[in-house]
């Protein structure tokens, strides 16, 4: 057996069984904690084994099998990054959605590059098409990822890079893929990192901090609606709070609850263990989506969200009247919609009397 059909076979094995260990594990996962991501992310190592095997066949059929089930792969790894954003409450960059227009000329303009380089029509419409659109989307698959690193840390970084690089490889493998002197290095590249995706992925799915992001939620026995309240009252309510699945923005991190997905609202912008992130004061836009998102997932598991402001005295020093009353305004419309309940701490003294009451009129 020559050399170049040594590395194939020895390459093609342990990718199958990296493919084969990550669905089996992350899949055990999602049974046992019911989180979509995971699902997602399992289902696409199986699409990546199916690939595999056939891409070994000599019948076109199975080879065109084959390169679609490595499209399927990149579209159910794109899937399962956007369900993980939602899971947790992150929404996606309105520049990210921007930039992705790109895709479709670029696109274009790499087939043809393909056709130019290769001279091969049928390669470049069948393996270049297939390895082209993967990429993409693999690719922008760990773009998406790339806020996850503030609640995942180590591992989110190591995805996010696995997820890149494996989708950036897949272009010299449309272009070189004919190539003999190119399938040792193909094929290496590929292993290395389909199995560094494969092992950051469950590294990052049996996380304490995904698992029990999925599991049974308590829902809080408070009232529905808006709430304003004291700092001495915000107190007695965090017992009632305790293990409830709530979005807080910040000014005193002393308040975040264990569980809690919390916002650090600072004009210095710095990274904290037990923070999911933090937010500049004049972004009012951000943490009306933010509110929204989560929002939205809370409604979606049938249970009640609370979203939690401690820091309007200090939005007021960054931000006009007008425009938070405007953003208090739309979130309270929010909360009703979605049958949730928005706590707005405040201390009386620290405002205008007539400040308060239009605001109390507004909200209540």
């Amino acid at each position: 057996m020559e050399p170049h059909d040594i590395i194939p076979l020895v390459s093609g094995s342990l990718v199958m069984l990296a493919d084969l260990t990550a669905f089996a594990l992350i899949m055990r996962i999602y049974l046992r904690h019911r989180r979509k991501s995971a699902l997602f992310f399992s289902v696409a190592w199986l699409a990546d084994f199916v690939m595999v095997v056939l891409s070994a066949s000599q019948n076109q059929v199975l080879l065109g099998v084959a390169e679609l089930s490595l499209t399927v792969f990149a579209a159910l790894i794109f899937v399962g990054s956007t369900k993980l954003l939602e899971e947790e409450s992150i929404p996606i960059p309105h520049s990210t959605l921007k930039n992705m227009g790109i895709i479709a000329p670029t696109f274009y303009c790499f087939v043809y590059l393909v056709y130019r380089l290769t001279e091969n029509p049928d390669w470049a419409l069948t393996a270049g098409v297939s390895l082209g659109v993967s990429g993409a989307f693999v690719f922008a698959s760990g773009l998406l990822l790339r806020p996850i690193e503030e609640i995942y840390k180590r591992p989110a970084r190591i995805l996010y890079w696995s997820i890149v690089l494996f989708g950036l490889h897949l272009i010299p493998a449309a272009i070189f893929g004919l190539y003999i002197w190119y399938l040792p290095i193909g094929f290496t590249l590929s292993t290395i990192l389909t199995i560094s995706m494969a092992y950051s992925m469950y590294r990052l799915t049996s996380t304490r901090e995904f698992l029990e992001g999925s599991g049974e939620i308590k829902a809080p026995k408070i009232h529905h609606g808006t709430i304003i309240v004291s700092p001495k009252e915000f107190q007695s309510l965090l017992q009632k709070l305790e293990n409830a699945p709530v979005l807080a923005f910040l000014r005193d991190l002393k308040y975040a609850g264990k569980g809690w997905k919390t916002y650090f609202v600072t004009a210095v912008p710095f990274r904290k263990e037990n923070i999911s992130g933090t937010l500049n004061p004049t972004d009012l836009a951000k943490m009306t989506e933010i509110a929204f998102q989560y929002l939205e997932e809370t409604s979606r598991r049938g249970i009640p969200g609370v979203v939690i402001i401690d820091c309007l005295e200090y939005l007021s020093m960054y931000n006009s009247w007008d425009s938070i009353m405007k953003f208090l305004s739309k979130l309270r419309d929010i909360v009703m919609v979605k049958g949730g309940t928005l706590i707005l701490v405040i201390d009386k003294n620290s405002i205008e009397e007539r400040l308060f009451n239009q605001l109390r009129k507004l909200l209540e």
